[in-house]
């Protein structure tokens, strides 16, 4: 469970490796910013939701359009934080039917499973800039606060570039172990 914790010395940590074997330091820094920049959004929703509860009970009323902002930072943020789950390989895992494989089966599953996670990543990637793009042409706008759509929708797809590289990654270092078994 301590592996799940984004702290400032994990943070630190994961950028003071001087090489990875795959090379990637970059994907990794990069995919360490943009949770950070998830985080940043959560801090400010949980200030937003403070002030617009306060303002609710103390003053005239809450923040106009608080529960838009709720929902559109909630996505990005979370969103966010999908790259570093598969950064470090600590999505969710049912190995209730696989802890009795071999080393050998279990890497071939797990390159598997990271090669269709890149997949569905990048589809969805595409898709959602495509809809970002159908947003901004359409003028689709939020109800209340009259937010384009299309910008927290486009803020959605670096995040899943991100996924299917990070995906992309971890297949490669999946498919090395598999390799690493076969010798």
């Amino acid at each position: 469970m301590s592996g799940l914790k984004l702290t400032l010395e994990n943070v630190i940590d994961r950028s003071s490796r001087s090489s990875n074997k795959n090379g990637c330091c970059l994907l990794e820094r990069v995919v360490t910013g943009w949770a950070l920049a998830g985080g940043v959004i959560f801090c400010a929703i949980v200030i937003m939701s403070i002030i617009s509860i306060v303002g609710r009970k103390m003053f005239a009323g809450p923040i106009q359009g608080d529960m838009e902002l709720l929902m559109m930072g909630s996505a990005v943020g979370a969103a966010a934080f999908l790259p570093l789950c598969e950064m470090d390989d600590h999505h969710i895992k049912v190995d209730a039917f696989t802890v009795w494989l071999s080393g050998r089966s279990s890497a071939a599953l797990d390159a598997l499973a990271h090669a269709l996670l890149t997949v569905v990543a990048g589809v969805i990637a595409w898709r959602t800039a495509l809809y970002s793009l159908a947003c901004h042409e359409n003028a689709e706008v939020s109800s209340q606060l009259l937010i384009p759509l299309w910008i927290p929708v486009a803020l959605l797809v670096p995040s899943f570039v991100l996924l299917a590289l990070t995906a992309f990654r971890r297949m490669m270092i999946s498919l090395e172990a598999f390799t690493e078994y076969l010798r």
